[in-house]
């Protein structure tokens, strides 16, 4: 650009109906006051291919190359808006049965909880298909507080249904499994989407965060082993999962590592950097005795920077 677009200290944009209805639709023409500038507004170029699946401004230049016009065009939001028509995730559909518990991974439900008895606390809504088979399973943090569905939906070209759980509102990742992820790798909004992969045990090896259109936002790699100490007589068995969060490029974000016992009972994690390196660790001491809980955070060399005494109910 020259210096003889001095003058386009603003730009006026003009909104596209036509991109949602056909030219020959009348239609109202509405103008928007902007503090934006040209250089606000133009700042990603991308190929009209791209252009296409998203929303964008479209810049329009005379043959002395000076900026006439910026239009813009909600093409993302009109393929988001097709999309939930479309339906891919099915709707809820009574009858509805109600459980306290539910364990997505390996889909086992505690015990039935009638409508009556519902009450106050969170509970799992479930609707079933036409063979018993499950549809759909809500998360209601308290009675008509919808946060999360979790639907099981079989990729094409694959034998094995997969985890998708579809997020109502904004809410951290964390306050769904808070061991498993991270805080630093959480944000989920609404309509966002975290996908599954499990292994053979149904732990999960891999979530994948993305909205609607497709858009990945970062991902989840997850490791299980198991380790035995003590004798023959006596061993124990200790279950070790390293959870890695990656942005969508693959830029590495850190890491952590989940200590359990035989009994699924955590006992410590441990956070790493992006390079590895030690940054924290958490223990958490069971004292059976006093009904207690002993939690300890320590820095990298083992220093105690936290202590906490919690009574077990």
């Amino acid at each position: 650009m020259n210096k003889t677009i001095k003058f386009l200290n603003r730009v006026f944009i003009i909104l596209c109906i036509t991109a949602l209805a056909p030219a020959q639709q009348k239609g109202n023409i509405k103008y928007f006051k902007t503090d934006l500038h040209r250089s606000d507004l133009l700042k990603d170029e991308v190929s009209k291919e791209d252009a296409d699946k998203t929303n964008h401004f479209k810049a329009y230049y005379n043959s002395r190359g000076r900026l006439v016009k910026v239009e813009f065009y909600p093409n993302g939001d009109r393929i988001l808006a097709q999309l939930r028509k479309s339906e891919v995730f099915p709707r809820p559909k009574p009858p509805f049965k109600y459980f306290r518990n539910w364990n997505p991974h390996n889909r086992e439900f505690g015990e039935e909880v009638p409508t009556s008895k519902i009450g106050n606390l969170s509970y799992y809504r479930t609707s079933y298909e036409e063979d018993a088979s499950i549809r759909t399973v809500e998360f209601f943090r308290k009675r008509n507080r919808h946060l999360w569905t979790y639907y099981f939906m079989t990729p094409e070209g694959e034998k094995e249904s997969r985890l998708f759980i579809v997020f109502a509102g904004q809410q951290p990742l964390t306050l769904m499994e808070p061991h498993l992820f991270h805080p630093s790798a959480s944000e989920m909004k609404e309509g966002w989407i975290a996908e599954f992969q499990h292994n053979r045990l149904d732990r999960p090896l891999e979530t994948v965060i993305s909205d609607p259109i497709g858009n990945r936002y970062y991902f989840y790699r997850f490791q299980h082993r198991y380790e035995t100490e003590g004798d023959s007589l006596n061993p124990i068995t200790f279950r070790h999962t390293t959870s890695e969060y990656f942005l969508a490029d693959s830029t590495k974000m850190g890491s952590h590592q989940l200590i359990y016992d035989e009994n699924d009972k955590l006992l410590k994690k441990e956070f790493f950097d992006n390079q590895n390196q030690l940054l924290e660790s958490i223990e958490y001491i069971f004292d059976n005795e006093r009904n207690e809980l002993v939690t300890l955070i320590r820095d990298p060399r083992g220093g105690i920077l936290h202590r906490e005494v919690k009574k077990i109910n």
